[in-house]
């Protein structure tokens, strides 16, 4: 996550666009009219300087965007059915990138103020009414795969004191917690000379955790391998009854691939493939991964009870509107299973436009869970690793490390598991210093406001510092 590569690129076909729509949507009303401010004689401030493309293919690709973001709102996209990947157009067509581009011409002119990349994917800072870092990857064709318009994250000095750490995080927007603590036979305990506990605008609380939650789906099969009712290399079969959206790449194989258990937990862990952890949560069942959450600690498991997959979270969320949602907000338990039960099968019929202006978790579609949860769940990943049936777990969940390990005090072993969605941004790190005492960091951050969600180079920052604070202490 805090890497751009290829692999992180390639996965926002879907998403492209997702920034940009959550930088400027918002669900506030809008503000009271307010006098003119007085005319000012001062010189205005110089514009920002501008730099040149590179002159290789991402270049000239990120040049021929420019160009597009240049005209007049409402003109067409000269030669996008050239320039896009295949891929790429079948989850977002042209029509649909039309109005996300045009949306960006309402903010030009734009100028390139700083391009950093190779001559396969490149980040640019472009500069208007507001800032973008216009994120671009192209495939082995030299053809657009991954096109994504982020809002730039503020700029942070790293914390040198827990004092200073735990004031940015109180000062952050949204519902906000996080945890710093030791996994122990009492619980989660707070480090010595560590944060008390959970701390934020909304310390403890019960939040909205996106694909973190995964770590229970994980959980679940682990069990189901120690009752003999699955197997790490069992072979699990795309359907189209079980292919969701991105993240991950499954989405993209026909119906009849096969990936074993192993491969899926993987892709699910690492790139947090949602096709994959559907396909785990269907082979071990829906209600092995709810007993999960008892098993693994959660506080509160009827919070996700019925568990949804991610493709029905996605038509719960996005595929039926604010009717749908609000059915999901007022429904129990057995209310819930019907409604799951009623979610068309086949294609997944979702706007992914959508997706970026409206925040659903508010309406308790999402997976939920506290700072301590996340910690227990961890806590309980790892000792499930211990055992003949996890042995492939701590590997797993070392896959993608979140953080870079040298700047977040060189833990001995770094696990990671991350989730967001508009307005939600968690993530959930275990880390053993050298002589094997664990230590987990849990961030979790939610706003109703599509452009309220914490930005994700903020979060790793916050994570890198509490890991290096948290190691260098012991």
């Amino acid at each position: 996550m805090t890497h751009r590569t290829t692999t992180t690129l390639r996965g926002v076909a879907v998403a492209v666009g997702l920034a940009l729509l959550v930088g400027c949507t918002s669900t506030e009303p809008d503000p009271e009219p307010t006098d003119p401010a007085p005319t000012s004689t001062a010189e205005p401030e110089p514009g920002p300087e501008e730099v040149a493309l590179p002159d290789h293919a991402a270049g000239r690709a990120a040049a021929w965007v420019m160009s597009l973001l240049d005209d007049e709102p409402g003109a067409p996209l000269p030669e996008a059915e050239e320039r896009f990947a295949p891929e790429f157009l079948e989850e977002l067509p042209v029509e649909a990138l039309a109005e996300v581009i045009d949306q960006l011409r309402t903010f030009g002119p734009w100028t390139v103020t700083a391009v950093e990349g190779t001559e396969s994917e490149l980040v640019a800072r472009i500069e208007g009414v507001q800032s973008f870092d216009l994120q671009l990857s192209l495939d082995e064709d030299e053809l657009i795969q991954g096109l994504f318009f982020a809002t730039p994250a503020p700029d942070r000095e790293p914390a040198a004191s827990w004092e200073e750490l735990v004031e940015e995080v109180e000062d952050l927007p949204g519902s906000v917690s996080m945890l710093v603590a030791r996994p122990a036979d009492q619980g989660c305990v707070a480090l010595d000379g560590g944060p008390a506990g959970p701390v934020g605008s909304a310390a403890g609380e019960q939040l909205p955790v996106g694909s973190v939650a995964k770590l229970y789906v994980l959980g679940a099969v682990v069990e189901a391998v120690e009752a003999g009712d699955l197997a790490w290399d069992t072979d699990l079969t795309l359907t189209d009854d079980l292919r969701s959206l991105p993240s991950g790449e499954l989405q993209e194989e026909p119906a009849g691939t096969t990936v074993t258990v192993e491969a899926a937990a993987e892709a699910m862990i690492s790139i947090s493939d949602n096709t994959a952890t559907d396909l785990l949560i269907d082979a071990v069942g829906r209600e092995q991964v709810e007993a999960a959450l008892t098993s693994m600690g959660h506080s509160d498991p009827a919070a996700n009870t019925p568990f949804p997959s991610t493709r029905e979270l996605f038509q719960l969320g996005w595929g039926g509107g604010a009717e749908l949602r609000n059915q999901w907000r007022d429904a129990g338990t057995e209310e819930r299973r019907a409604l799951l039960e009623e979610l068309p099968d086949g294609e997944i019929d979702i706007d992914v436009v959508e997706v970026t202006r409206a925040t659903v978790w508010h309406r308790d579609v999402d997976w939920f869970a506290t700072a301590e949860d996340l910690c227990l769940a961890h806590a309980a990943l790892a000792e499930l690793a211990g055992t003949e049936a996890g042995a492939p777990v701590r590997d797993i969940l070392a896959l993608n490390p979140g953080v870079v390990p040298a700047d977040a005090g060189a833990p001995a072993y770094l696990a990671f598991k991350g989730g967001s969605v508009t307005g939600v941004m968690a993530g959930a790190w275990y880390a053993e210093d050298a002589e094997g005492d664990p230590v987990v960091v849990t961030l979790q951050s939610a706003s109703r406001d599509p452009a309220g969600g914490l930005p994700v180079t903020t979060m790793v920052g916050i994570a890198t510092d509490a890991l290096r604070l948290a190691l260098q202490d012991d």
